[in-house]
């Protein structure tokens, strides 16, 4: 009994000891931290985007990890039921916060648009909407200040424009060409069936009748046709060189 006596004894003096000791009186967040509050109301009155960065949005079925999972503690250290590497849910949550406070903040309209065009695949994934991207661009930059930005959104915006009325002027250029190019080559091919006929009428009528050709008149359809050939090799490389400068804006 006296050695519990001791026990007891100094039980009390240890008792006797914390009830006298000053503990502060209760403070502005006292109740704040005993109690489960939006973090946002402990600060200010926020804004959507703002409280969109404290909650989650709702995940994708398919890349939800199982609530067993992530709150379920294994006997190994690092491994779950499974047998895989134990995470507790950090990573997810952090990238549904990103994702839900953008998709707040760029509104339904916008970031329904923006998500149809990065579900796009094949040719039409190349086909971006730029001015659609870069409107939800300044949205963000309104909210999240990034320096030096917005002078290149606005540049960017210039240059897309400039693009767009050089690749259609180049794609007029073109068009004439190729339609000059058509027509330069149904002319010749008509000019050859003209020739053609005229030999098989002259032949008919005349028999054997030999044609007076002269050594002149030869160099000079030879000079056409070399001057023909040339004009078509000519507009046959300016469409050449269109279509890559073409390609060359696109990418």
């Amino acid at each position: 009994m006296t050695l519990l006596d001791n026990h007891l004894e100094q039980i009390s003096l240890s008792s006797a000891a914390i009830a006298e000791l000053p503990f502060p009186t209760p403070k502005i967040f006292t109740n704040a931290l005993l109690h489960s509050h939006d973090i946002t109301a402990l600060i200010r009155d926020t804004e959507a985007h703002e409280r969109a960065l404290f909650t989650l949005g709702p995940p994708d079925q398919g890349s939800r990890p199982s609530t067993a999972n992530i709150a379920r503690r294994s006997t190994v250290h690092g491994l779950n039921s499974a047998g895989e590497h134990y995470t507790n849910g950090s990573r997810f949550m952090r990238s549904q916060t990103h994702v839900s406070a953008v998709a707040t903040l760029l509104g339904g309209e916008l970031g329904e648009q923006i998500r149809k065009e990065g579900a796009k695949e094949g040719k039409e994934r190349g086909e971006v909407d730029v001015n659609l991207l870069l409107k939800g661009a300044e949205k963000l930059c309104g909210v999240y200040p990034i320096a030096g930005a917005p002078g290149r959104i606005t540049s960017l915006r210039s240059r897309y424009e400039q693009l767009n009325s050089s690749i259609g002027r180049y794609e007029a250029k073109v068009s004439k060409q190729m339609a000059q190019l058509a027509r330069m080559n149904k002319q010749k091919d008509d000019d050859e069936e003209d020739e053609d006929l005229e030999d098989e009428d002259i032949d008919d009528t005349n028999g054997h009748e030999e044609l007076h050709v002269t050594e002149e008149d030869l160099r000079r359809e030879d000079g056409e046709i070399r001057e023909l050939e040339k004009k078509k090799r000519t507009l046959e490389d300016r469409v050449s060189g269109m279509e890559r400068d073409l390609g060359g804006l696109l990418r």
